[in-house]
């Protein structure tokens, strides 16, 4: 089952092929595809596996009793989700996780990890170093975006937002993973609102874009 980018996953950093082997046999490693807009998982659903994107795009989600969605983080290649319900097999997912584009899902039921004592392997214990790290990182991820949440205004959620990316890619040059809608939703806010001030910043000389690829020509502190 073993495949050339696994190195490149966080979840399996400092492991050797034949120790990656192990983790996914051991624990029964299943590769599952998920279409463009298919649900992984729904809010409400139990989860017993840890999930590792291998291709494509996931978004957590969460939706009220309208349909009106917020994205609460997007996740690409070697991105770890579900990390939080380890161990946690009685507890009910609070968001919903979403195909944002075709995905292959590697899934890991490691929870029982934690109760069957093999966290005393060496292999395991590693692992567990890792998503420790994960959990960490991810918990990261969740800080920056109530940050940009926090802002009073639209122009400085947006301005946050970009500004972020920008640290992301080290340049004040790149390109965002969502389209308009999807941006909106992330920034939780109106979709033509969003339009009209990216046309408002652009004016005033604070940004350049066109399509998903922004520029940052000033740097501001945001509102």
């Amino acid at each position: 089952m073993f495949a050339p980018n696994y190195h490149d996953i966080p979840l399996f950093k400092g492991l050797g092929r034949d120790e990656i082997n192990e983790v996914l046999h051991k624990f029964h490693g299943l590769i599952k595809h998920f279409p463009k807009s298919d649900y992984i998982y729904l809010a409400g659903d139990c989860i017993e596996n840890l999930c590792v994107v291998m291709e494509g795009t996931v978004q957590m989600i969460k939706e009220d009793i309208w349909g009106e969605k917020s994205i609460i983080a997007n996740l690409s290649a070697g991105d770890v989700f579900a990390e939080n319900y380890l161990g946690k097999l009685s507890d009910r997912s609070v968001v919903s996780y979403f195909a944002a584009s075709d995905s292959e899902i590697l899934m890991l039921p490691l929870g029982r990890m934690l109760f069957d004592g093999s966290n005393h392997n060496e292999t395991n214990r590693r692992l567990m170093c890792n998503i420790v790290s994960i959990l960490a990182d991810n918990n990261t991820r969740l800080i920056e975006k109530t940050e940009i949440l926090c802002k009073k205004t639209l122009r400085g959620k947006i301005m946050a937002y970009l500004e972020q990316e920008a640290r992301y890619n080290g340049s004040d040059k790149f390109t965002i993973p969502f389209n308009r809608t999807d941006l909106a939703n992330y920034l939780d806010a109106d979709r033509s609102a969003l339009t009209r001030e990216l046309a408002r910043m652009r004016a005033d000389g604070l940004i350049s874009f066109e399509k998903n690829t922004f520029e940052i020509l000033e740097h501001s502190h945001t509102e």
